[in-house]
């Protein structure tokens, strides 16, 4: 049986640091319980360095580099040539997460633009995935509208729509330009009633799974840490809204993880 691929993690964070978490550590206990291969996501340069560093240590962990949308305003276009230089790595198999993020503020949507019409260029150049950071206040699709007029406009045959919440017309946006639709672990939430909807309605090819490690951890584990290993929660639910066999929710989103990143 395949194993998990839990497509949006985040060893490199600073929490796991703090709270003297190691990485090695917490891949063998993920891989305890059938999860196979991981995504390492960096958001900023540091992270993005991290990543790659993870990703050459450890099999069956690849990276994904970029500059998250929130930290735009940290950076200057000329930082991105680093991005471009890490997207040539051993093991690299996106540029993320990058996108656009008006949950706070779309004061500076321009600028966000920007980097993610030019980080998009740097997939495309290496050959490959473009992971996505897309979020917008509750009442509105706008993020998600101006993402779609780009990867429009640039082409974009490969995408992810990491950490999807909302509701299934807006997912099929997406999928029916040949884009994955990553559920995280908020699919175990009882409130999560639109997502519920999406994961039901959505084809088993049209999905992969996360954790977004260590955030947004799914019950019944939820208020505590999250860890890669906590994705199982993810395909029971996932399972479970679909009336299907655990296995068949693994073979799927992996098959569909390999094939997006190339590693077919």
């Amino acid at each position: 049986m395949a194993g998990i691929f839990d497509t949006h993690t985040h060893f490199n964070d600073v929490v796991y640091k703090e709270k003297e978490f190691e990485v090695s550590d917490m891949i063998s206990e993920a891989k305890i319980i059938g999860v196979s291969n991981f995504c390492c996501v960096g958001f900023d340069i540091k992270s993005s360095r991290e990543a790659c560093k993870y990703a050459l240590k450890y099999p069956n962990v690849y990276a994904a580099v970029g500059i998250h949308p929130n930290d735009v305003n940290k950076f200057t276009l000329e930082d991105l040539d680093e991005i471009d230089t890490m997207a040539h790595g051993e093991n690299v198999v996106a540029v993320g997460e990058i996108g656009l993020d008006y949950y706070y503020t779309s004061e500076d949507k321009e600028v966000q633009k920007k980097f993610f019409r030019e980080q998009i260029k740097i997939a495309l150049k290496n050959d490959l995935a473009v992971m996505m950071h897309i979020r917008d206040k509750d009442d509105s699709d706008q993020a998600y509208l101006d993402a779609l007029e780009i990867l429009d406009e640039l082409k974009v045959e490969r995408a992810i729509v990491h950490c999807y919440t909302r509701g299934i017309e807006l997912a099929k946006k997406f999928t029916s330009r040949g884009y994955l639709i990553s559920i995280p672990g908020v699919v175990t939430f009882k409130n999560a009633t639109s997502l519920h909807e999406t994961v039901e309605k959505l084809s088993l090819n049209e999905i992969i799974v996360e954790t977004d490690a260590p955030y947004l951890t799914p019950e019944p584990k939820r208020g505590k840490l999250n860890m890669s290993k906590n994705i199982v929660y993810t395909i029971e639910k996932i399972a479970s809204i679909r009336k299907i066999n655990k296995a068949d929710v693994i073979e799927a989103t992996t098959s569909n993880a390999m094939k997006v990143f190339n590693l077919e």
